[in-house]
C-alpha cells in the first residue's frame, strides 16, 4: 500500500515538473513572439514616418522672381491718383474699377484705355514705391510662391487649402503661411523670404512644416 502511495506521489511530482517546463516553454515562445512583433511594428512605424515626409531631400532656398520697375510718379500722376481714388473709395464694390476710370477719362477728355493703364502703373508705384524702384507684383509673387512649393514639397497629389502672408518693410522679408493637402493629409507650411538686390533675389531663410524647423 505504501508503495502505491509513493508511486502516486512520484507521478504527481513528475506531472508538476512537466507542467512547469511546458509553462516555461510557452512563456518563452510568447516572449519571443511579442519581441518579434514589437520589432516589426517599430520598423514599420519608422518606415511609415519616412514615407510621410513631404519635404524634398534637398531644399531649394534661392529663387529669382520676375520684378517690375516702378513708374516714377509726377505731380500729374499724384493728381490722377487723388481724383480716381476718391471716386473709388465712394463705391462699395471695387469690381467696377475699370468702368469708373473710363468714366473719369471721358469727363476729363482723356483716352479711357490710356488712363486705365497709367492708373495701374500709378497704383503700383504708390503702393510699392516706399521699398525701392522695383517690386514683385501680385501675379509674379504668386508664381514665386508656386515655384517655392513645387521645388520643396513632394507628393502625388498636392492641393492648396488656404494661405496668407505678411511683408516686413524694414527687414525686407515676407512671411508666408500655407495649409496644404498632400496625399490626403493636411500640413501647415511656413517660410520666410529675404529679398535682396531690388527684390531680384528671394532667399528662403526659414522653413517649417507643422511647426518643425527644416534644416536648410
Amino acid at each position: 500500500m505504501r508503495f502505491i502511495v509513493n508511486k502516486l506521489l512520484l507521478i504527481g511530482l513528475l506531472g508538476l515538473v512537466l507542467g512547469a517546463c511546458s509553462a516555461a516553454t510557452d512563456t518563452e515562445e510568447s516572449s519571443e513572439n511579442t519581441t518579434e512583433e514589437t520589432v516589426v511594428e517599430t520598423v514599420e512605424a519608422i518606415e511609415e514616418t519616412e514615407e510621410r515626409s513631404i519635404v524634398a531631400d534637398e531644399i531649394t532656398t534661392t529663387f529669382y522672381p520676375e520684378v517690375t520697375r516702378l513708374r516714377h510718379l509726377t505731380e500729374e500722376d499724384l493728381e490722377w491718383y487723388d481724383i480716381i481714388m476718391t471716386r473709388l473709395n465712394a463705391i462699395d464694390d471695387f469690381s467696377g474699377d475699370r468702368e469708373t476710370v473710363y468714366e473719369i477719362a471721358e469727363e476729363y477728355g482723356e483716352d479711357p484705355e490710356e488712363l486705365w493703364f497709367n492708373w495701374l502703373e500709378i497704383v503700383d508705384a504708390k503702393w510699392y514705391g516706399d521699398y525701392g524702384n522695383y517690386a514683385i507684383l501680385s501675379e509674379d509673387y504668386h508664381k514665386l510662391t508656386s515655384e517655392i512649393l513645387e521645388k520643396n514639397i513632394v507628393g502625388e497629389n498636392i492641393e492648396h487649402i488656404s494661405g496668407e502672408y505678411g511683408f516686413d518693410g524694414e527687414k525686407l522679408t515676407t512671411s508666408e503661411y500655407r495649409e496644404l493637402l498632400v496625399d490626403g493629409e493636411t500640413y501647415k507650411i511656413a517660410y520666410i523670404i529675404e529679398h535682396r538686390d531690388d527684390f531680384k533675389i528671394a532667399e528662403i531663410i526659414e522653413f517649417r512644416v507643422n511647426g518643425e524647423n527644416i534644416d536648410l
